[in-house]
């Protein structure tokens, strides 16, 4: 193993949206042997940067689903983003169909405040007659959308549009299943975008030239390093074009079962620290001697 690569949410983080001591050690005591490390993730960069701030040296990071790639230096090596007309037109039907929309560049995730509402409005219609779904939505749903510590919240999309010049990626999450995959399905038949989920409540969208395996790939290409030789881990869909490509392949306990029916390795859950339990592992099956 030449490079480690690792999701964030559903795989680094707990289902808190947290990154445990654990992992956080795990990840700082790789890089002090020497060992490099990559952070790949549907999150923008300045979100990303909040996360692991307590870690002396950053890693490699791959941003937004791969529309942006990060030397540990924090210089940009490459970007790829969806043009601000098409960003106002996915977001206009999005709205269209009353669906909460977010929009991410290299600083910010912004959202609208209607969008912000139409969660709570939709968290609330569930509670009426299901409060345990509505507790699971609350952790899963907004959970996640607040957690970004680089969220900003804008009046109108007007103010949105303004405060762009283009978008790494485009996301629409919402308390009703239907709704995603019926805008999903409209979106899939856009050659421009590339259009996935990273879990059931959500799906997103960067530009068809992008992904976190090509954004991968160009990173290796920058390091030097051989596919073979790097280790990805993963939990759902959106990891599937990096893990497809490595030479090491792990996925979470918690990992749909399409990523785990192409691992090699099944890690224990995000909330037991599988990632960084993975990380040790494959550090002692090389011998690399740490404390």
């Amino acid at each position: 193993m030449k490079l480690f690569v690792t999701d964030l949410d559903g795989t680094l983080l707990n289902s808190d949206h947290q990154l445990t001591p654990f992992s956080m050690n795990a990840i700082r005591t790789a890089m002090n042997t020497g060992m490099p490390v990559c952070i790949a993730t549907g999150r923008s960069y300045n979100d990303i940067l909040g996360i692991i701030a307590e870690l002396p040296v950053k890693p490699y990071i791959i941003s937004s689903n791969g529309a942006s790639v990060y030397h540990a230096n924090g210089r940009k090596m490459h970007s790829t983003s969806i043009p601000k007309d098409q960003v106002r037109e996915i977001i206009t039907y999005l709205k269209q169909q009353n669906l909460e929309f977010e929009v991410a560049d290299d600083e910010y995730t912004y959202i609208t405040q209607g969008g912000l509402d139409l969660l709570y409005k939709e968290l609330e219609d569930v509670g009426a007659s299901d409060t345990l779904k509505k507790e699971e939505l609350e952790k899963d749903v907004l959970g996640l959308v607040l957690s970004q510590g680089n969220l900003k919240v804008v009046p109108t999309m007007e103010d949105l549009l303004m405060s762009i010049e283009s978008g790494n990626s485009v996301s629409s999450i919402s308390a009703y299943l239907n709704k995603i995959q019926k805008s999903m399905e409209y979106f899939t038949m856009d050659k421009r975008i590339r259009t996935f989920s990273s879990w059931k409540y959500n799906f997103e969208m960067t530009s068809s030239q992008t992904s976190k395996g090509i954004a991968l790939k160009q990173l290796c290409t920058h390091l030097q390093v051989d596919l073979e030789d790097v280790a990805v881990i993963g939990d759902n869909y959106n990891d599937l074009s990096m893990i497809k490509i490595a030479g090491i392949k792990g996925a979470m306990g918690n990992a749909v079962e399409n990523v785990k029916s192409i691992a090699d390795y099944i890690a224990p859950s995000n909330d037991e620290d599988g990632a960084a339990k993975f990380l040790y592992h494959l550090m002692d099956e090389m011998g690399i001697l740490y404390k």
